[in-house]
């Protein structure tokens, strides 16, 4: 079945509707400029399973009380080197920014900062927050715990999170070297797509609730997702969870997932900050970061391969191109959005 052609929309028309959308939900400005700022960001690098698609359940999840739209983090525990964030029930971008921004600030005292960000909602990028660290010049670390979507290696049941980690180092340019990915073979929003424009999923990547592999996008939301890289994958996704969950007083697994089913998303988010100067002088960091990524840019590459591209390259490439000429937005996508506009009265751009 062929899906229709996704609409394009102006990259500031699209901030414009989200931001608009957030308000008539109850939020402040300061939240929907953080909360559309983070969607748009998605959307631009081509990461569409965690951008303007994310916003009607956000909404949904206001209007049920699952999100406080005017929340207040705080800190509630603190040491030279490290916090402990309650973000009070925020979406997750107005959290996270919270915790990141603290993380940083510390960093430059103490040299590097853990800050742990509990009682917030769905982080959407996790790299969004690694960059912003690194845009001031340090290094930034995200590691993340979601609801489990993920069965564990050898098992058939969802018990782990799809569980991101997202690393970003400052470079000279001001545009931060990004490592950002989740630890399931692919994100759910992927399978959530694939339903939507009647496509299948790759082999290997899902099982369906009886526990066999399948390809089909209805069977496999209904079942689990499989952790990326066999063994290393599932270890990792394994200790993100445990990071992000019990090291901060946060739910993982079974209890986090019966959390939201009662509309709590008690989960966590750990920030790391790291300051270059702590081991050395940062420009020289800067210089030999970039001496070898461009080392491995220039090596010898495999047969039939067309060039050696490092993490974050063909985002940032899409980002740009996507700034130029619109961000497609997946009609599926724009129906539910337009749909929810017409609810709060918001109008949609043409």
């Amino acid at each position: 079945m062929e899906h229709a052609s996704p609409r394009v929309l102006n990259p500031d028309a699209l901030r414009d509707l989200m931001e608009r959308l957030l308000a008539a939900a109850g939020c402040g400005p300061e939240a929907a400029m953080a909360a559309a700022d983070v969607l748009l960001e998605a959307d631009l690098r081509g990461y569409g399973t965690h951008g303007l698609i994310r916003l009607p359940a956000m909404v949904r999840r206001i209007q049920s009380g699952m999100i406080n739209p005017r929340a207040r983090p705080r800190v509630v525990e603190e040491r030279d080197a490290s916090a402990l964030v309650d973000a009070d029930r925020a979406m997750g971008p107005v959290g996270v920014i919270f915790g990141a921004s603290l993380a940083a600030r510390k960093a430059e005292r103490s040299g590097c900062c853990a800050v742990g960000v509990v009682n917030c909602d769905h982080i959407c990028m996790a790299g969004y927050y690694a960059e912003r660290i690194a845009r001031t010049g340090l290094v930034g670390l995200v590691a993340g715990v979601t609801q489990p979507l993920v069965h564990a290696l050898g098992g058939a049941e969802r018990l782990l999170g799809t569980n991101p980690l997202a690393i970003a180092l400052p470079r000279e340019d001001g545009r931060p070297l990004l490592l950002d990915f989740a630890t399931s073979e692919v994100a759910f929003g992927a399978v959530l797509q694939a339903k939507a424009r009647g496509e299948t999923l790759r082999p290997g990547v899902a099982v369906g609730p009886d526990g066999a592999p399948t390809t089909d996008p209805v069977q496999a939301a209904a079942g689990a997702l499989a952790p990326f890289g066999g063994h290393r994958g599932y270890g990792l996704c394994l200790f993100l969870g445990l990071l992000a969950g019990p090291l901060l007083g946060a739910k993982v697994g079974k209890p986090l997932g019966q959390a939201v089913r009662e509309g709590h998303y008690d989960k966590g988010e750990l920030v790391i900050a790291i300051d270059p100067a702590a081991f050395g002088d940062p420009r020289e960091f800067r210089r030999a970061a970039a001496a070898h990524v461009e080392e491995v840019k220039a090596s010898r590459k495999a047969p039939g391969a067309s060039a050696i591209r490092v993490p974050g390259e063909r985002s940032q490439g899409e980002r740009g191109r996507r700034l130029r000429e619109g961000v497609p937005i997946e009609e599926a996508v724009w129906a539910e959005v337009a749909s929810l506009a017409g609810e709060l009265k918001v109008a949609a751009p043409s």
